[in-house]
């Protein structure tokens, strides 16, 4: 009898010790599970930056200093618009017009100050991130004033009252805009920039004419204006904070 409860007891322990190490054996398994393609998405817009403040560099070569605002309006799409002064470093004369030929002679002018105003729509293509990020495709309207003050020492014999009249060019145009921006870690923003167009500018200054007499020449100033549409290139490298 003793023998019989002995073989009971020893096969109850290893039945229990068994049951034991299963258990074990079950509970340290771990269930992996991976995330949806929807979830990913949603992350993915809600982790994305929504907008960006920047100036741009190389139009401070060119004498305009702008403030920039870009903004995400749909998932591919966003809405940009800058404002910026412009000081007028160069003469009144573009690289696609030629130099002042007309009657009459040119004065002496000095920089001043103007203005400069930029709206556009971006699209973002790219399906591994939401606008404002990465390549994108646009249309940007522009106008850009451009002032010179004339200079009381000019080369004229005859003493001229200015009044404040500056020499004025005027660029109203349309372009189509390719660009690229990335942010880093600390939400520094980087874009490159570049855009094709035309441009309607007007173009007023002054010029010292003169009629001929009988005793000497009659000299006087003469408010000139031309227009003319030129083709328009832009290139920008910004930078900017963004969120």
């Amino acid at each position: 009898m003793k023998k019989i409860i002995l073989l009971s007891l020893l096969f109850s322990s290893i039945a229990q010790s068994q049951t034991n190490g299963t258990t074990e054996q079950t509970s340290s398994k771990i269930k992996v599970y991976s995330p949806s393609s929807s979830t990913s998405t949603t992350a993915n817009s809600s982790n994305s930056y929504k907008w960006t403040v920047k100036t741009d560099l190389f139009s401070f070569v060119s004498g305009e200093f702008p403030v920039i605002g870009e903004y995400r309006v749909l998932k591919n799409m966003s809405v940009e618009a800058s404002a910026g002064l412009t000081y007028g470093l160069y003469d009144n004369f573009g690289i696609f017009e030629e130099e002042y030929d007309g009657e009459g002679s040119t004065f002496e002018t000095k920089a001043s100050m103007g203005n400069s105003f930029r709206a556009g729509i971006k699209f973002y293509p790219s399906s591994d991130y939401d606008a404002i990020e990465g390549w994108a495709f646009g249309i940007q309207f522009f106008s850009r004033t451009n002032n010179r003050e004339y200079s009381s020492d000019n080369y004229s014999e005859n003493e001229y009252n200015f009044g404040g009249e500056k020499d004025s060019r005027n660029k109203t145009g349309l372009a189509l805009t390719i660009s690229k921006q990335v942010f880093t870690d600390s939400n520094i923003s980087f874009e490159w920039i570049l855009g094709i167009g035309f441009a309607k500018v007007k173009h007023e200054f002054f010029t010292e004419n003169f009629e001929e007499s009988d005793s000497e020449p009659n000299y006087f100033l003469k408010s000139n204006t031309t227009k003319e549409t030129i083709p328009n290139f832009q290139l920008g490298c910004r930078i900017g904070f963004g969120n």
